[in-house]
């Protein structure tokens, strides 16, 4: 999908058929939510954001993150598109045009398939662990170079990553185990790990 602005400037957000068939499913559930909101008015607040539902994709090696939101403009869904390299593309689909969106995807899904094939699929899910105010996704994947683990903290807006390779992964969890079962001096009770 691209997102052409009045200066020629395009934002692409690309992803496999599986991929794509996810993204239709959740942007039914975000026209359904529409539908029910009807022309009742969304207050945003400060915790919000004008954030009326969220959801997040993990494929492979991306993140895709669909946020419905309302601003004084009106209701849109913003799609972003997280690579590896921390680079973040994102396109706005306005209310109106999210219907033809799905039906324009629901003709290429039935078109061209939708069937995930991809072998290593169990291998690239997300696994998400969620604690006070950050998230840890735990991420196993490949590249050229072997196997690895990706490991994602995200607060906020903020993320940060370190990425460990197959052959490290018994002395990384051994390291682990150490730390966590004899620890040197516990931590001070005003920090919160």
């Amino acid at each position: 999908m691209s997102e052409v602005a009045p200066n020629g400037h395009k934002m692409k957000i690309v992803m496999d058929m599986a991929t794509g068939n996810e993204f239709r499913e959740r942007l039914s559930e975000f026209c359904d939510i529409l539908a029910q909101m009807g022309t009742k008015e969304f207050v945003p607040s400060p915790e919000n954001d004008g954030k009326i539902k969220s959801e997040t994709i993990f494929r492979e090696n991306r993140r895709y993150y669909l946020d419905l939101k309302e601003n004084s403009r009106g209701r849109f869904l913003k799609v972003s598109m997280t690579l590896p390299s921390h680079e973040r593309c994102q396109i706005v689909i306005p209310a109106q045009g999210m219907p033809d969106v799905r039906d324009a995807l629901v003709d290429i899904l039935n078109e061209h398939g939708c069937e995930d094939t991809s072998p290593n699929l169990h291998k690239s899910q997300a696994n998400a662990l969620h604690t006070e105010n950050k998230t840890f996704f735990f991420d196993v994947g490949t590249n050229p170079r072997g196997n690895f683990l990706r490991i994602s903290e995200v607060c906020g807006a903020f993320r940060s990553m370190i990425t460990i390779p197959e052959d490290a992964w018994n002395q990384f969890t051994s390291m682990m185990d150490q730390a966590t079962s004899e620890p040197d001096s516990p931590p001070p009770e005003s920090e919160s790990w």
